[in-house]
């Protein structure tokens, strides 16, 4: 058994389930391993062992993956040196990103099997991946009581929740096109969700933290507490906050996401080439962070923050914004569609100031005034040419 494991890497080992178990035998049986790979193996093993019985398919390979380049940067010579100095801090890190991924794994293995998706419709509250309650109110408001068990909409609804003891019970909204919510939560956080949206979230919050995903945009006012910080995951980023205003922008139909920081900070995790490359940065108040879902890249600048949450009051501000990006805002806003039939249009750009309790035709049709275009509309469907 000794020999047939000699001849193996560790990262082979330590991510293929037969050959981790007789290394573990071989670990049990004998402390005094002479082979310097194996004694390499040894090291590692003890100390994540925990981290490795848990790991699934896809997690394994990521943690060979790293094994392997982090042994390839340093002479053969030098790798026992490498491993008695290093293997405590890869083990640190790559322990903490293992416990990152497990805390969040619920509500994300919960957004991956909700399939329910925005439509041209009414908005819906789904009451634990079950019960659908619909809303017809294009602007409607949402409160949550502390407990979570009572949930009012507009003025005029309430609807009531059982919830088991220290259960956590998801339930999520569903903003479709051409409407927008106002959410309240359990723990008075207040939420405005634009077009096109999706928030999954518990109907109480139980533990340590606060957590809820997002697929869309909406503009987070959150209650601060310092002993129980707001999560907000989204495909690509996770914002961690105890109490801010923000706005975040994470439609899976753009290559990009977008976080913008009114007040308060916020510390944001993205997803990097590398296992275990640190990958956040802290934002304070009047900056953006804009991810780039291909290349993994993040860029910071400073902006005017209220041209990102204005839209909750029922605005726009724009500054140089190519007629491409407009008219994607407006058909996500209104629920129509929009087309530019010449392709120098897209490249085009206004700034000014948009009302957006007037209809889409007019709110266009102000654009042209200042340009050499036209608008022509047909039941669902506006036409720039």
């Amino acid at each position: 058994m000794r020999k047939k494991l000699e001849g193996k890497l560790a990262e082979e080992i330590l991510t293929n389930d037969d050959l981790q178990e007789k290394f573990e035998k071989l670990n049990k049986d004998d402390s005094h391993i002479k082979n310097e790979n194996l004694k390499s193996t040894q090291i590692i093993y003890n100390s994540i062992r925990g981290f490795v019985q848990k790991l699934d398919k896809k997690e394994k390979r990521l943690l060979g993956q790293q094994i392997s380049n982090s042994i390839s940067r340093h002479k053969k010579q030098r790798l026992w040196a490498w491993v008695s100095s290093s293997a405590a801090v890869f083990i640190l890190v790559f322990g903490v990103y293992m416990f990152e991924q497990q805390r969040d794994k619920d509500i994300i293995e919960f957004a991956n099997n909700i399939t329910a998706q925005p439509k041209d419709d009414n908005t819906r509250i789904i009451i634990n991946g079950k019960e659908e309650i619909e809303i017809e109110s294009k602007e409607s408001k949402i409160e949550y009581l502390a407990s979570g068990t009572e949930i009012k909409i507009d003025t005029d609804k309430k609807v009531e929740q059982v919830i088991e003891k220290e259960e956590i019970v998801y339930n999520t909204i569903i903003v479709p096109y051409g409407k927008r919510t106002q959410i309240t939560l359990s723990d008075s956080s207040t939420i405005w969700l634009n077009s096109g949206s999706k928030l999954i979230y518990p109907a109480g919050f139980k533990g340590s933290k606060r957590e809820v995903y997002l697929e869309g945009e909406g503009v987070f006012e959150v209650s601060k507490n310092e002993k129980k910080p707001f999560y907000v995951i989204t495909r690509d980023v996770e914002i961690k906050v105890l109490g801010t205003v923000f706005n975040i922008s994470a439609y899976d139909d753009d290559n990009f996401s977008s976080t913008v920081l009114e007040s308060g900070s916020v510390e944001l995790k993205y997803k990097s080439n590398t296992l275990l490359k640190q990958s956040k940065i802290t934002m304070v108040p009047g900056t953006m962070a804009v991810y780039f879902t291909e290349s993994k890249d993040i860029v910071q600048k400073e902006v005017d923050t209220r041209n990102y949450t204005c839209w909750k009051e029922g605005y726009i501000i724009l500054h140089n914004e190519s007629m491409l990006e407009i008219t994607k805002r407006l058909s996500r806003y209104y629920n129509v569609s929009i087309v530019l039939e010449n392709e120098s249009l897209k490249a085009k750009t206004f700034s000014g100031r948009l009302d957006l309790k007037n209809s889409a035709d007019i709110v266009l049709q102000i654009i042209a005034e200042t340009s050499n275009f036209k608008i022509t509309s047909n039941e669902n469907e506006i036409i720039i040419n």
